[in-house]
């Protein structure tokens, strides 16, 4: 294309660009406008990721960035500080750079780098099968973000279209609102910037892995470009006989504004997956009256209790439109919108525990009968949808000497889930344990409408925030947010529809103590309230008693969580090399978790549990030489139950005392390559968290043992070329990746090995 003809695009076609994009971002089309806060322009941060002349907008990059100091990480969520240093909370990032070298391919994957990260699996009934995970040992099951706005379904998420991970730690209500006791998950999606790129890279592995992924960006003109990202992905699970984890996607996302004040991305993303769930294997009852999973005592760790029958189908599309608009040096309007619409087809088989006979017939060395658990495994299919609007300004003023920075909007978000559960015939509940059959004959399945059910919530919250500068040295940080919330649920077509309302104020404040330029102190209490209904995707109610949904006559109160945190953060060699230090003190109450059947635990409704969770955070990151790089990670973590009348004083479950995680990378170019060949790297680590009693369950009658994984990487680049290889738990040390109170514990896989090629023009 000429320079003439991109001129006249360029005069032409970006004020049709720019005017679609407000209208877009500004308007709230009916009940389906979904909001997020718009993230800032990429084009700096994506240029300078593929090597090309970044263009200097405003201000000079954060030499942090470059260097992996997740200090400097942008969150871009508008409505949150800008970035991590900014913050005064716990925040772990997981930037790109690691999600590359290590090939992290799935959110948890990715997630194994941050210590104090636990996961369930099917709980209740084993209708919550899919990303759901715990910070801190509390809940985030439905308290999932993608640029700043909820990511609406239970599902496994890829990261084929994602740049970073951020885990914010400890009671988020005055950002994100109602939920998120524990904490929330943000991904960071990948946009359109300057510069035009082509990415592939092919990867081979263990247990017939095959996944292809492209990334293409094109700069249409100066303000307009264009990215592209596609991914397949089929493979068996190493170590987990006939478990497949197979899902493609693509991702869109068109930008404008790319050198202006005003910028506007609109993002398409859709996601399939086509596998088979995998529920694990018994936990097994001890002499000493204590359930262990029954792989560590004898069974085969490739153990499966699928049947031929299971299945895990989804199919998600969301579109999000992301608007930021500097109109002023003292006011900027953000305002971020998403609509989701998610359909899954769900089977699985979930394994009973095994106690008394069958305990004892196992460690003689018989195969004895294993009655499946929560009445042989869920199945149901789902469709869903969800919206969100989040509208805010942003205004910069001094009043005398002190700066303030005030933020406030309103966010508007609905989802609405219809399933129906399915009807077996001909299923056998019963299995053995040693040789567990997997083709069924006369077993089918059908979803009647006699098995509807319908759930939705709408959440509007209004907030505020304001950050003041009294001093140089000092500052203080005060938010709120006040969120109506109501939930609604009906068990048939036609039937009465119980509702539940929620009206809660979400505060926090901070203050700021910063007595040299690289080096601060913070103190900060934060309170959350997660009322009955917030998670609807992931609802559990196949028994027809009480679920996580209102129910008429009965009134249950939020679940609340306060926050007391003090901490530092401080950034040495010029922000090339980065360390955080966090001691905090969580009081949850009023929680509440499933039994196997998928019922709340009686005494739920104004009188649940409590939980008290102490801890310690360290990380380091960045570069501690010009070729060393370093992210690094430390926590300790006691909790204990409160607020309980059987269980008071016993140790929180989900709670590993002692978690570390380590990656670091040396760059050998210099000392073994000739100059003109290329970057030779070599990168290896450690993950580790210590034994910890299985929930969600209070009693304290399943413990889980010590997971640790050492892993390793090399990898060689040349211009337009690269080749890479891993290997993952180089020890083949037997972990477990969740668990279920005394039901059951999923083995992860052994000694794993990857060989990546990839290409970049």
């Amino acid at each position: 294309m000429s320079r003439s003809d991109r001129s006249v695009m360029r005069s032409t076609h970006v004020p049709l660009a720019m005017i679609f994009g407000v209208s877009a971002g500004l308007g709230v089309i009916g009940g389906e406008a979904e909001a997020q806060e718009a993230a800032p322009s990429n084009s700096e941060t994506e240029s300078s990721s593929i090597r090309l002349p970044s263009v200097k907008v405003r201000g000079t990059e954060d030499p942090g960035v470059a260097a992996g100091n997740t200090n400097s990480q942008v969150l871009g969520i508008s409505r949150m500080p800008t970035s991590v240093r900014e913050t005064p909370q716990a925040i772990t990032v997981i930037p790109k750079e690691i999600l590359k070298e290590q090939r992290a391919y799935t959110l948890d994957q990715a997630l194994a780098n941050v210590p104090g990260i636990t996961l369930s699996t099917g709980e209740g009934n084993g209708g919550l099968n899919g990303d759901q995970f715990r910070i801190r040992g509390l809940q985030a099951r439905q308290d999932m973000y993608t640029d700043g706005l909820k990511d609406f379904g239970t599902y496994t998420r890829d990261m084929f279209n994602m740049e970073s991970v951020q885990v914010i730690k400890g009671a988020t209500g005055e950002y994100f609102g109602a939920g998120n006791v524990g904490g929330v998950i943000n991904q960071s999606m990948k946009h359109a910037h300057a510069g035009d790129s082509y990415n592939y890279d092919q990867a081979f592995g263990s247990a017939s892995l095959f996944r292809g992924a492209g990334d293409i960006n094109y700069q249409i003109d100066d303000n307009m470009a264009l990215r592209v990202n596609g991914m397949y992905n089929r493979s068996d699970v190493a170590d987990r006989d006939r478990v497949t984890s197979n899902r493609y996607g693509t991702a869109v996302d068109f930008g404008v504004g790319l050198r202006s004040k005003t910028s506007w991305h609109l993002t398409w993303q859709w996601l399939n997956s086509n596998s088979t769930p995998d529920y694990g294997v018994p936990m097994i009852q001890m002499s000493d009256g204590i359930y262990r999973p029954i792989t560590s005592h004898g069974l085969a760790r490739n153990t499966s209790y699928v049947r031929d029958f299971d299945r895990d189908k989804s199919d998600v599309h969301s579109l999000t439109s992301a608007l930021k608009s500097e109109i002023t040096r003292w006011f900027t309007l953000t305002n971020d919108t998403r609509w989701t619409k998610y359909d899954r087809q769900y089977t699985a088989t979930t394994p009973g525990s095994c106690s008394g006979t069958c305990a004892s017939q196992f460690l003689a060395g018989g195969n004895p009968t294993l009655p499946y658990g929560a009445g042989g495994g869920a199945a149901y299919d789902q469709h869903g949808w969800g919206a969100q609007n989040v509208l805010m300004g942003q205004f910069r003023f001094k009043t005398g000497f002190v700066h303030h920075d005030i933020k406030a909007g309103v966010d508007v978000n609905y989802v609405n889930d219809d399933r129906y559960y399915g009807s077996w015939s001909g299923r056998s509940n019963t299995q053995t344990i040693r040789d567990p059959y997997y083709h069924t004959s006369g077993t089918s399945l059908a979803f009647p409408k006699s098995g509807y059910r319908n759930a939705d919530a709408t959440d509007v919250g209004l907030f505020f925030s304001d950050h003041i500068q009294l001093t140089k040295q000092l500052a203080l940080f005060g938010a709120a947010r006040w969120d109506t919330f109501r939930s609604s649920y009906v068990s048939q077509k036609g039937g009465d529809r119980a509702t539940q309302k929620s009206d809660r104020w979400s505060p926090s404040g901070s203050i700021v103590y910063t007595p040299l330029e690289m080096v601060s102190f913070y103190f900060t209490f934060a309170r959350s309230y997660k009322p009955v209904g917030t998670d609807v995707a992931s609802m559990v109610t196949l028994s027809g008693n009480t679920g996580e949904t209102p129910a008429t006559g009965k009134d249950f109160s939020p679940q609340r969580s306060d926050l007391f945190e003090f901490g530092s953060k401080a950034d040495f060699f010029d922000k090339r090399l980065g360390a955080t230090l966090a001691f905090f003190q969580i009081n949850e109450s009023n929680s509440h978790y499933y039994n196997d059947n998928g019922d709340l635990i009686t005494g739920f409704a104004d009188q649940g549990s409590g939980r008290r969770i102490r801890g310690v955070e360290l990380s380091l990151t960045g570069k501690i030489t010009k070729n060393w790089d370093i992210y690094g990670s430390y926590s300790y973590m006691d909790g204990k139950v409160t607020q309980s009348t059987t269980s008071n004083g016993n140790e929180a479950p989900q709670v590993p005392h002692n978690n570390f995680s380590v990656w670091t990378s040396y760059d050998l170019s210099s000392r073994i390559l000739n100059p003109g060949w290329g970057q030779l790297k070599i990168a290896g680590g450690a993950q580790y968290s210590s034994g910890y009693w299985a929930g969600p369950d209070i009693t304290n009658t399943a413990r889980m043992p010590y997971n640790f994984s050492l892993n390793g990487m090399v990898a060689w680049e040349l211009k337009h070329y690269r080749v890479s290889f891993n290997a993952n738990n180089i020890t083949d040390h037997l972990n477990y990746g969740s668990s279920f109170s005394t039901g059951r514990a999923v083995p992860t896989s052994g000694r794993t090995f990857l060989g990546n090629i990839g290409v970049t023009f």
